[in-house]
């Protein structure tokens, strides 16, 4: 579980509860299911309108992501191909058969290696698959600045239809109160779903689409390093550059690398 999505969202709900009850205010006051209807089923349209549906499916069905941390560990991953940059090096590529491998891609790029694909080939392969995936996930991210651009202007709709029906009935004192509240909670309610909930999930989804793209990357460099037999030492140097300099590990320790220790 991502804690900074979580800890973030509850931030959000906390300093709009404290916000309104700090102002003495009810928080009945401020919801109308009307300005819902407008502002949420309005957005929701007008997004399905903008994208196929199976597009739109997946981008909600992949918000679970945001709140997902990073199951890619660099460092681990950066062991498991020296490793194998090792093993192949002393007992040729066929020496990874048997190599039992949790991560699809990964084990993909493997498959490759011991089934003789020639450079070019893995290259082009790994290269389509990675782009692939990048074009997949930034769908969900496209969903969501989607759901960021319309709900504001829903919001602004319903705005309008809450200033039309007070003009209509400015004979009738009472009802200038609820159409007025109308007009406002809609754009509050465009406001808070665009900067309080999509735009900051379409960033997270974003963020998490240049993690996997880095680390697809890191596994096809590896695999082509491996695949050209050089020495596992300047592969581990190599692969290095992928983790942050305060978190990168000593040549020191290729050994027990290698030796799974």
């Amino acid at each position: 579980m991502d804690k900074g999505s979580v800890i973030g969202i509850f931030l959000v709900i906390f300093a709009i509860v404290a916000g309104i009850s700090t102002g003495g205010e009810s928080i009945s006051n401020y919801i109308s299911p009307s300005s819902i209807a407008i502002v949420i089923l309005g957005t929701l349209g007008a997004t399905m309108l903008s994208v196929r549906p199976k597009v739109f499916l997946n981008a909600t069905g992949n918000i679970w992501l945001a709140f997902k941390s990073n199951s890619h560990n660099m460092e681990e991953t950066i062991d498991v191909c020296i490793r194998m940059a090792d093993k192949s090096r002393k007992g040729g590529l066929l020496a990874l058969e048997n190599e039992q491998l949790d991560d699809p891609f990964v084990a993909k790029t493997v498959d490759m290696l011991v089934d003789g694909y020639d450079h070019e080939t893995i290259d082009a392969l790994l290269n389509k698959e990675i782009y692939l995936t990048r074009e997949r996930n930034q769908q969900s991210v496209k969903v969501m600045k989607t759901f960021s651009e319309f709900a504001p202007a829903m919001g602004m709709v319903g705005t309008l239809i809450g200033l039309v029906a007070m003009l209509q009935n400015m004979e009738d004192p009472k009802t200038i109160g609820p159409s007025m509240a109308i007009a406002l909670l809609t754009t509050l309610y465009g406001a808070l779903i665009a900067n309080g909930i999509t735009t900051p999930l379409a960033k997270k989804l974003n963020a998490r689409s240049n993690e996997i793209l880095l680390y697809q990357t890191l596994v096809k460099d590896a695999a082509l390093k491996i695949m050209q037999g050089q020495n596992p030492k300047a592969t581990y140097e190599f692969l290095q550059t992928y983790v942050e300099t305060h978190r990168r590990k000593s040549s020191d320790e290729l050994k027990q690398i290698i030796s799974g220790g």
